[in-house]
């Protein structure tokens, strides 16, 4: 099973761990747990897509200049009709990947909460939400990422930023 699943496994286990009065450590570690699992689903198939695999540890060291600012930015601009690589993209763009896209943004958002704003008070009930919401992007995205826009969507998560010069 690919990483990407066993977060989401592991984000349902934390939201679920306290029968009674789920602890705000493993709701928030639920809430950015999620949000790793789509980060990491899609940096895994960028880079399948993107970079050969010989010699063997290419891959690997390819999943490092990904940056989750810029790959929000990225995902922000698939949702502008005038974007910095809209003259790549076959229109309409698919639901489904503008789903990816809204998501992550969306998700990236949460994980911030989770992580640095002690003043925010996460439920049982909002959590399993943004787990579904991730887990709506992970099926979206296997239903789009092998259109020609989802390979410009992925090349853009790394090189948006660099395609503005």
């Amino acid at each position: 099973m690919s990483l990407y699943h066993d977060l989401i496994e592991q984000a349902e286990h934390l939201a679920k761990r306290e029968l009674k009065k789920p602890r705000q450590a493993s709701l928030r570690r639920a809430v950015s747990t999620a949000y790793y699992a789509l980060f990491h689903m899609l940096i895994d198939d960028a880079v399948l897509k993107l970079i050969p695999s010989a010699p063997s540890l290419l891959r690997v060291q390819a999943q490092r200049p990904f940056t989750h600012g810029d790959m929000r930015n990225a995902c922000e601009q698939l949702t502008k009709s005038s974007n910095t690589f809209a003259r790549l993209l076959v229109q309409p763009v698919e639901p489904e990947l503008q789903t990816v896209a809204q998501a992550f943004v969306e998700l990236q958002f949460r994980r911030h909460a989770a992580d640095y704003d002690l003043t925010q008070i996460f439920d049982r009930i909002g959590v399993l939400g943004i787990i579904g919401q991730a887990k709506a992007a992970v099926a979206a995205w296997s239903r789009v990422r092998n259109a020609p826009n989802a390979n410009v969507f992925l090349a853009a998560l790394l090189l948006n930023s660099r395609w503005n010069r």
